[in-house]
């Protein structure tokens, strides 16, 4: 077994904390921070990473829906998630 092989539940699960984790990162930072130069960075890097979460995420779920509609078709089917390969399960031919 992979030791970070994923289904998509679970990558949609990180995706879902790493938003929170920006959110709380952003909070922080406007609360704590109190260089103008280190609250900007700071901001910045959290929002990135809610921003690349959020369509991480978004995409994962086009990808799952898009071959569980075509499941019958498709021979190989393969989604990723911040590019690690997402397994697909509970998809019936």
């Amino acid at each position: 077994m992979d030791l970070f092989s994923l289904d998509s539940q679970t990558a949609k699960n990180i995706g879902l904390g790493t938003i929170g984790v920006s959110v709380l990162g952003l909070l922080f930072a406007l609360k704590f921070v109190k260089s103008v130069v280190s609250k900007i960075l700071f901001i910045a890097f959290f929002g990135l990473l809610g921003y690349l979460s959020f369509t991480q995420r978004d995409a994962l779920s086009i990808c799952a829906a898009k071959i569980e509609a075509n499941v019958s078709q498709i021979q190989t089917a393969s989604c990723t998630f911040f590019g690690q390969e997402i397994s697909l399960k509970n998809i019936n031919p």
